[in-house]
């Protein structure tokens, strides 16, 4: 069963997150030079890579130790050992050799080791000349003291992915110098500077406001290059009042999420909560076209607000749902929101398979019919009987899918039966035809 929930959705977020924060390394697109965040701590060596083991270190990593043969930038032992993903970039990079010569840049971590997590790190002499050509400049003091970096998104949500703002304007103060650069349409800034320590501070286009991960200072390392990022965040927002079919506030506020999604491709957005005085409020927006929808992507469960699937701005079908057309920038006010309390109905549904008997461990799935996204309860699955019981709200229409795992990845399912409202006699469901296996349907399990 396909299962979307806030829980899910942040895991998504947070493995997102991490990933942006583990770049410890990045190249200036701009220049041959090679960028640092902190060229103080920076690590750069060639080394020829002696040994990859997976004892003794975190699962889904390798130790990997190269012999030194060119320091570069720091000063590594004559042996260093880093850490490094098993599948080396998801197989984007070939897998490395050992014996072969490589171009190493990381961190130097005194008390801890070195960690390589993006393929750019470690890569074969060969093809690494212009960095090797500037690394060696480098350590001869024949480099020009460089600042560069990028001005991008601070990823929210949705679209999950690192967006460059072009047309930023950031400026650099420092005792001896001030610096005025504009990121290019690929969000790159660089400029020659004077070693020393600079205050930082960007004007971005409309529509943008400056994020949490900018820093306030940046010291530029004499003959090296040094990176920061400029993060910035969507400013678009839109407010509603949520009231009952009757006009009055909705007071049952710790149970009433709202689901903001694209209209285009039907991407999960953000959840949205009335406060106390039934406002609700979505931020942190793109410009674009949204729909906001009650009980969309999870059904009501026992204890929550009896409310069945509605749109804004109070219709049951997505196909009726008026648009929210958001521009850069913009703050709308939406008129209200009015939702209809539902019925909730506790009802039996019996899951049997191609021979017409009781399938025991099967999965019944409960959705709407605007949506594909079966959702199960924890843990729950039919019994000998084969019998599990669903709770709904009403009027619907709400759909149910039976399904039951097989040993080779595949799944027996049964046909979707809709239903419109509370059913009297229990929902008998056939397991009459087989769902290939999916590695994707793996994932959202």
């Amino acid at each position: 069963m396909n299962t979307h929930s806030k829980l899910g959705r942040f895991v998504v977020f947070l493995a997102i997150l991490l990933s942006q924060v583990m770049t410890t390394f990045l190249s200036a697109t701009d220049s041959s030079a090679v960028c640092h965040d902190d060229p103080s701590a920076g690590l750069a060596f060639v080394g020829t890579l002696t040994e990859l083991a997976a004892e003794g270190v975190p699962q889904g990593r390798l130790s990997a130790r190269f012999r030194i043969v060119e320091s570069l930038q720091g000063q590594p032992p004559d042996v260093v050992t880093t850490l490094m993903t098993k599948s080396w970039c998801r197989d984007s990079a070939p897998a490395p050799v050992i014996g072969r010569a490589y171009l190493v840049i990381t961190h130097s971590s005194p008390g801890g080791q070195p960690w390589l997590e993006h393929c750019d790190q470690m890569r074969p002499v060969e093809n690494a000349a212009a960095d090797l050509a500037y690394l060696r400049s480098s350590q001869l003091g024949t480099t020009p003291t460089e600042i560069s970096g990028v001005v991008k998104v601070e990823i929210h949500g949705y679209p999950w992915k690192e967006i460059p703002i072009g047309n930023a304007k950031i400026r650099l103060s420092g005792s001896d110098q001030k610096v005025d650069l504009s990121s290019d349409e690929n969000g790159q800034f660089h400029a020659d500077v004077l070693p020393g320590k600079y205050s930082i501070t960007a004007e971005l286009p409309i529509g943008y406001d400056a994020g949490y991960g900018t820093p306030p200072a940046v010291t530029a390392v004499e003959h090296r290059c040094t990176r920061f990022i400029v993060s910035a965040s969507p400013t678009a927002s839109f407010t509603a009042h949520l009231a009952d079919a009757d006009g009055k506030s909705i007071n049952i506020l710790s149970n009433v999420q709202l689901t903001l999604e694209t209209v285009k491709d039907r991407q999960f957005v953000q959840s949205v909560w009335p406060d106390e005085n039934s406002e609700l409020k979505a931020d942190h927006l793109f410009p674009g076209e949204y729909i906001l929808g009650l009980n969309t992507y999870m059904p009501a469960v026992h204890g929550s607000a009896p409310y069945p699937a509605i749109y804004y701005p109070g219709v049951s079908r997505r196909s009726d749902a008026q648009l929210i057309k958001i521009a850069a920038g913009e703050h709308k006010v939406l008129p209200e929101m009015r939702i209809k309390e539902g019925k909730g109905c506790e009802f039996q549904a019996i899951v049997i398979d191609k021979t017409g008997k009781p399938s025991q461990s099967a999965a019944v799935g409960l959705a709407y019919e605007d949506y594909a996204n079966f959702t199960v309860g924890y843990k729950e699955q039919t019994n000998a009987n084969g019998q599990q019981m669903i709770y709904a709200v009403f009027p619907g229409p709400v759909v149910l899918r039976a399904e039951k795992a097989r040993a080779d990845g595949s799944a027996d399912a049964s046909e979707v039966v809709t239903l419109n409202s509370c059913p009297t006699q229990p929902v008998v469901l056939r397991l009459n035809h087989t769902l290939p296996h999916s590695p994707e349907a793996d994932r959202k399990r």
